[in-house]
């Protein structure tokens, strides 16, 4: 397995889509000529209270990594609260409202388009020929990959394709994402 490493210094900056908040761009990428990213991941600032963007199309998970928590609303369901480490899993098309328990909260933020895109967050760290793994380190995270060894520090991120990896030591999020209808 080929690993970058991505330090949080190279997060790209840029504002939400409806100017609620701050996002952070890790990475992204796409399977095939298609303009555009397929998947993305990025950690975000909820300054204030307010409904979240909609991205048609798009599978989310959303993970509160700093702050007191937030209440979501989705649709017409009960509301739910999340503390840090709780992550969620909704459409992007779903309207969501958003209440700040104290105070701003950063999120983890993985956004798949379902067109052409799947993805697993559980499970071995084995990303098929053609899949990508990203990782983002909630503590100092040491990655295994055969015998090399790995050390993504707390709040950075890591990448690779193809391969098989295995977290140590730490706590992280992992994903695997691959081209739709890929074993």
């Amino acid at each position: 397995m080929r690993w970058r490493l991505l330090p949080q210094s190279g997060f790209r900056a840029m504002p939400w889509r409806n100017g609620g908040g701050t996002t952070w761009e890790i990475a992204q990428g796409g399977f095939g000529g298609d303009e555009g990213w397929h998947w993305r991941l990025s950690r975000a600032e909820i300054a204030r209270n307010g409904p979240f963007s909609v991205f048609p199309h798009i599978d989310r998970v959303l993970t509160v990594i700093e702050g007191a928590g937030i209440t979501l609303r989705l649709d017409d369901a009960a509301p739910r609260t999340l503390y840090t480490g709780d992550e969620i899993r909704f459409a992007g098309e779903t309207s969501v409202d958003c209440n700040l328990l104290d105070g701003p909260t950063r999120d983890l933020n993985l956004m798949v388009d379902r067109r052409a895109a799947q993805f697993r967050t559980d499970g071995p760290m084995t990303a098929t020929e053609g899949a990508v793994l990203v990782l983002y380190a909630f503590e100092d995270v040491v990655v295994a990959m055969g015998q090399e060894r790995m050390t993504v520090m707390a709040g950075d991120a890591a990448m690779g394709e193809g391969g098989s990896a295995e977290c140590v030591s730490g706590r992280a999020f992992v994903a695997i994402i691959s081209p739709r209808g890929a074993a």
